[in-house]
């Protein structure tokens, strides 16, 4: 898991300097936010993880523990995207590019499992 967020960190990294030379800082800022979207849902996903492992195997609640980190994750997601795009202003392509980059990163990272 630690390898899947490092991966996306670079990810991230590497399109928030190519919206940066190409775009400007607006699409930059907007696409790093977009990226630490998906940072964070790695993150959430890496904690329960964590908890489901120290349960004792117990089905009920790793079963719990993974709807749990499901639903939390989908909240935590439109939450930060009305955030970006209302309260913050930024611009929706690059917020959107910055997420599925981070996300794109994470499938090719359980591909090659």
């Amino acid at each position: 898991m630690q390898r899947l967020m490092i991966f996306q960190s670079v990810v991230v990294a590497l399109l928030t300097l190519v919206l940066l030379q190409v775009v400007g800082y607006l699409a930059a800022k907007a696409g790093l936010f977009g990226g630490m979207i998906a940072l964070m849902n790695t993150g959430l996903m890496l904690l329960h993880d964590k908890r489901a492992q120290s349960s004792d195997d117990d089905a009920k609640r790793v079963i719990k523990y993974v709807y749990l980190c499901a639903i939390e994750r989908m909240l935590l997601t439109i939450i930060l995207f009305a955030v970006g795009l209302v309260a913050l202003k930024l611009m929706p392509l690059p917020l959107l590019l910055g997420f599925i980059a981070a996300q794109l990163a994470a499938f090719l990272n359980g591909l090659s499992r």
